[in-house]
């Protein structure tokens, strides 16, 4: 099987990278953005890191997954915690909304886009199982939105809305492509912080010194599927 692994950050992808060590294959770029190839348990797969937010997320995916086939799609970083979910968790996507998208002037539900049947996308059932069989991972909706998290109001709101235990700036717009072209898809994302007012100091810190998150995640599924 073969697997595209997507990951924003530079700061995310660059500990993953390093601390798979002699897994790791070749380095390269597809189009703008870093990549290397590594296998794992039989699979073969690419890491692209595709930037930070919506915009890079779903061009990111969209380019990367024009290179090859993939027989699915895992998202792995930083998310700040909303609901039943505290630093240092890791939680898999039961699905993938995006929270900023708002029509409600027009009539709309809320992060409801015209023209598509979904937009609370769910993740790959396979995927899901392998994730969730992982002994301590967690599993809950994924909110997504163009911006850090740190106000507690818009926390709590969008928990209220959209029954969110965690939230991120780019699995919505993945699971939004990954959805619209028919790849299965799950992202698996690390608790860095509690979005709120000291959410940026937490997120530094989980950086810093969580060097190896990613690498033991991926390898965690991988040896699942």
């Amino acid at each position: 099987m073969k697997y595209l692994i997507l990951i924003a950050d530079i700061d995310e992808f660059n500990p993953c990278k390093s601390s798979l060590g002699d897994l790791v294959k070749k380095e390269y770029k597809i189009k703008h953005m870093p990549a290397f190839d590594f296998s794992h348990n039989g699979h073969d797969c690419t890491a692209v890191c595709f930037g930070i937010g919506k915009v890079n997320a779903a061009m990111g995916a969209a380019l990367a997954l024009n290179e090859s086939n993939f027989d699915g799609v895992i998202n792995t970083g930083w998310s700040g915690a909303v609901s039943g979910v505290y630093k240092g968790d890791i939680i898999v996507s039961d699905s993938c909304v995006e929270c900023d998208f708002d029509l409600t002037p027009i009539g709309r539900l809320p992060g409801q886009k015209p023209g598509q049947e979904e937009y609370v996308y769910k993740c790959n059932n396979a995927l899901y199982n392998a994730a969730t069989s992982v002994e301590g991972f967690k599993h809950g909706n994924l909110g997504t939105g163009d911006f850090f998290l740190t106000d507690k109001e818009r926390r709590d709101r969008y928990k209220e809305l959209f029954s969110i235990s965690a939230f991120d700036m780019e699995s919505g717009a993945l699971g939004a492509v990954c959805y619209l072209l028919g790849v299965p898809f799950v992202s698996i994302r690390k608790i860095s912080d509690s979005a709120d007012d000291v959410g940026v100091e937490d997120y530094t810190n989980s950086v810093s010194t969580d060097v190896t998150a990613f690498s033991d995640i991926v390898l965690k599924v991988l040896e699942k599927i």
